[in-house]
């Protein structure tokens, strides 16, 4: 990965869970790990992503993990599509700070 604005497009499954149908961490954090790592060829191993995050259309929230040589990255993430259990992500990656 390079220290500029990476833009990539995903469409990713995910499991919800409860009632009220949310992300689950861990799912999100997949996500990404498959996405940088596809696009990038470096595997991210300590994505965090938050806990509770809707699975609605047009949501977003954020998830960070470390780069190579130990920079900081931040992925944007929003729900572009909610269907039964499977959820679609729009993710930018750009360096943290």
């Amino acid at each position: 990965m390079r220290p500029a604005l990476l833009i990539v497009a995903a469409a990713l499954g995910i499991s919800l869970v409860g009632c009220s149908k949310t992300i689950t961490p861990e799912g999100a954090a997949n996500s990404v790990v498959d996405l940088v790592s596809e696009q990038t060829g470096f595997t991210p191993t300590d994505v965090r992503c938050p806990d509770g995050i809707e699975a609605e259309e047009g949501t977003t929230f954020e998830c960070t993990f470390t780069g190579p040589q130990g920079m900081e990255y931040t992925a944007n993430m929003r729900v572009t599509k909610v269907e039964g259990e499977d959820v679609e992500f729009y993710i930018e990656t750009e360096p943290s700070g």
